[in-house]
């Protein structure tokens, strides 16, 4: 994706969403409804990224089922969800900042950039396909899992998110009982 835009600093995007779960897990503060509440929107966001990972072979085709008939950027957009379920979850005004700055700073340049890459690769395919779903939020529409694959999730080591928020909400709880303790 080289000659598609700002280059390095946005193949780091993933290192600054793992250190975002760092920042939640040191900083993080809710209380147990607080906990609650984010978890849940975290489970939701990462049932749509495990959706997602399960259909998409990057690179190889336009994915144009399940959640990507949905929106054309699930993946981010489950980032997206279980970014706020973290933040409702910690409660605590520096994974808000760190949020506020980075999310926008990594994830719009990274979708206009991925747009730009997918149109050049696949032509007038991926120009229907954009035409016809929302880039980022999600306008749901009936739709089949029937190309999702648990092979296709582990090739794309989605696992990694579910291990990272088991144990950040680990922490969160840890620290809960502490202070209750």
């Amino acid at each position: 994706m080289g000659k598609y835009g700002i280059g390095k600093i946005l193949k780091k995007r993933s290192t600054f969403g793992w250190l975002f779960f760092v920042v939640i897990a040191i900083f993080g503060k809710g209380n147990f409804k607080q906990i609650l509440i984010g978890f849940f929107i975290v489970v939701i966001g990462e049932f749509f990224r495990t959706f997602a990972s399960g259909i998409i072979k990057k690179n190889q085709e336009v994915a144009k089922d399940g959640p990507y008939k949905w929106c054309r950027h699930p993946l981010y957009f489950g980032s997206f969800l279980i970014s706020t379920g973290l933040l409702i979850s910690s409660f605590n005004i520096v994974p808000l900042i760190y949020f506020l700055i980075f999310f926008p700073l990594f994830y719009i340049p990274t979708m206009k950039n991925e747009e730009k890459f997918l149109k050049d690769k696949f032509g007038e395919e991926y120009t229907v396909y954009s035409k016809n779903v929302p880039a980022f939020f999600p306008l749901f529409k009936k739709t089949k899992k029937e190309n999702f694959s648990f092979t296709q999730v582990k090739k794309n080591s989605e696992y990694y998110n579910w291990i990272a928020i088991f144990l950040v909400y680990l922490v969160l709880v840890l620290k809960l009982l502490i202070i209750y303790w």
